[in-house]
């Protein structure tokens, strides 16, 4: 188990800061004046710890799951006499254990499995802008919200030791754009991943994730983001206040990408009517290609 000790009041402001708002922050700087014992009340309060869980995961990828599981863990939890006599507060030991996970960048083969992800080209289509040849950014229009990487007994299999191969999971993938069966794919233990037909795959990708805890698969030519789960019952608390965030809107899954979209010269394009031939790309594609 995560455990903090909170040693100071400034701690304790940059916890509770996601809880409130810029107007009311200037009334809790006298937080600075308030007693040990109710730093220690804070501390070790489940209703202080769990509204803090939700305000902040209930922006995140994956609030739905992650807020149903929780729940269904403190009923267990409360459901233990040895666990309510220790000394452990249930819902801050999850906030930090959260925290921690999301700075996973590696993903099992079975959490790959669960997911589905949206496919989208960083290249789009060609139009003309004022005599310009401009090449509109493929993440504007999804190519398929329908990816999955399959992992069961048949279509899964784990690469044997002494394997000369670069990878340690393979399987087969589905709802790829170009619609023909047959596709694999093919995964070390650093999420280093790499999609195609055999022997001539298509650019190796890396899974990492995004700052809303999501996952993103990228390579050179496309970009894939995991699409958010719903939850397992729309009468389950986990509903309760997460309803009004539209979690897989495009504008949301995509949204920092396409607010850093620049118009670039395309490498090695022939000028059109005078003008380089642009594309529009945003800034960490360069970044990513450039590593």
């Amino acid at each position: 188990p995560v455990d903090f000790t909170f040693t100071t009041p400034e701690l304790i402001l940059n916890i509770i800061r996601p809880l409130i708002d810029a107007n009311s922050l200037p009334a809790l700087l006298s937080l600075s004046t308030i007693s040990s014992t109710f730093l220690q009340t804070i501390r070790t309060s489940e209703t202080f710890w769990k509204e803090l869980c939700h305000q902040r995961w209930k922006e995140k990828w994956g609030f739905h799951r992650r807020w149903e599981e929780a729940l269904k863990h403190y009923d267990v939890f409360n459901e233990c006499q040895e666990a309510r006599d220790s000394r452990v507060t249930f819902w801050r030991q999850r906030y930090f254990e959260q925290e921690q996970d999301a700075t996973r960048q590696s993903i099992s083969p079975r959490e790959l499995h669960l997911l589905t992800f949206d496919f989208r080209f960083w290249i789009g289509q060609p139009t003309v802008v004022d005599e310009r040849i401009v090449v509109k950014s493929g993440l504007l229009q999804s190519a398929s919200k329908n990816i999955r990487f399959l992992n069961n007994e048949e279509e899964h299999q784990v690469v044997e030791e002494g394997n000369e191969d670069w990878f340690s999971y393979r399987g087969a993938l589905t709802g790829h754009p170009c619609r023909e069966p047959g596709i694999e794919w093919f995964m070390n233990e650093s999420s280093i991943i790499q999609w195609g037909f055999r022997p001539n795959l298509w650019p190796k990708g890396e899974i990492r994730r995004t700052e809303l805890w999501g996952w993103e698969i990228r390579n050179p030519n496309v970009v894939m983001r995991a699409i958010d789960p719903l939850p397992s019952s729309d009468d389950d608390d986990a509903t309760e206040e997460g309803n009004d965030l539209n979690n897989n809107s495009d504008d949301r899954l995509w949204k920092d990408l396409i607010d850093s979209l620049e118009n670039v010269p395309m490498r090695n394009a022939p000028e059109v009517n005078g003008y380089p031939v642009t594309a529009e790309l945003p800034r960490s594609f360069f970044d990513f290609v450039h590593t």
